[in-house]
């Protein structure tokens, strides 16, 4: 068992942030969660929610100010129209770019050592690693405007000199941990339909908070 850490999550009522909550709470770490609606996340022993949401500094600013946390943990994503990954983004065209730029500010403010983020194969240098297919499916669906929105936030926050780790999975499914398989080289030979479950993502995720392993880097991630 690693030594427990204070984390603060950002994105904790998605699919993907409550496994990250359920894993960090079954390792022992303290964890609190900025969440607009309190009431999406299940009151749970060691769980400690704060209204409000990353686009306001000042609600960010509560969320730090109550948890003092080691390490943040992201796993916001754009919402949409449907539940389809194609479907129409209903978001502000910068909401993780804006988030993540709100939560690193605060990180300097309180001297919190390292952010851990979700990102997607595809994101940033992983780009042209992907398929060509999958490139142009991107390319031309509503998918892409969330790339562009993870590509601003790799650069703003490698920019910011905060130490980061950007989580690249491929393609999600739903389904519990399984064995997980790292590219390096940026995603270099992930095949065209790789995919990983969002148990696989969570406990990877979880990992990066407790070890200094990928500090600074972005690993590509499938099962």
């Amino acid at each position: 068992m690693s030594t427990s850490k204070r984390v603060l999550i950002v994105g904790g009522s998605g699919r993907t942030g409550q496994l990250v909550i359920d894993e960090l709470l079954a390792r022992g770490h303290e964890v609190t969660a900025l969440v607009r609606k309190p009431e999406s996340l299940e009151a749970k022993a060691g769980l400690v929610t704060v209204t409000g949401t990353p686009m306001n500094k000042e609600d960010v600013r509560n969320a730090f100010a109550q948890s003092n946390p080691e390490v943040v943990v992201v796993t916001l994503s754009a919402p949409r129209a449907g539940d389809s990954p194609f479907a129409a983004v209903i978001s502000p065209p910068r909401l993780m770019a804006d988030s993540n730029a709100n939560v690193v500010a605060v990180m300097k403010e309180f001297n919190t050592p390292k952010i851990v983020i979700m990102q997607a194969f595809g994101v940033g240098e992983s780009w042209m690693n992907m398929h060509w297919v999958m490139r142009m499916l991107m390319k031309k669906s509503n998918m892409i405007y969330q790339y562009d929105d993870h590509n601003l936030v790799a650069k703003e926050v490698k920019a910011s000199g905060e130490n980061y780790v950007f989580v690249r999975p491929s393609r999600l499914e739903e389904g519990e941990a399984k064995e997980i398989k790292e590219y390096a080289d940026d995603g270099k030979g992930v095949p065209m339909m790789g995919a990983i479950t969002r148990g696989s993502v969570a406990k990877f995720l979880v990992e990066a908070t407790e070890s200094r392993t990928w500090d600074g880097t972005a690993p590509v991630i499938t099962n």
